[in-house]
């Protein structure tokens, strides 16, 4: 049996992520810093490059799970939020500052 790589769950995640951080007026800049680290590392959360496949193991190394709750932190969101619709409804259901 194969097993699953996830790659589209992982672009889909990186693109919620992109839509919270432009609900709460972040740059992708201002939310590394936030996170402590750097803004290629927030492009690569958001972008197509989130699973990176090595050619001799054949394995998808993927972000920390980790790293997603800083994000929530700095975006002040329930980590659920990124499992939902992106639809202002639920930025306002999983934001935690009011």
């Amino acid at each position: 049996m194969m097993q699953k790589d996830y790659e589209e769950e992982y672009l889909d995640l990186g693109k919620r992520i992109a839509f919270y951080r432009e609900k709460r007026n972040l740059t992708q800049e201002q939310l590394a810093k936030r996170t402590n680290c750097s803004p290629i590392y927030i492009r690569k959360v958001e972008g197509n490059n989130v699973a990176v496949r090595t050619s001799l193991s054949c394995i998808w190394l993927v972000k920390k799970l980790d790293f997603l709750f800083f994000i929530a932190d700095a975006l002040q969101m329930d980590v659920l939020a990124f499992f939902q619709s992106m639809t202002e409804e639920n930025f306002q259901k999983y934001r935690r500052d009011h």
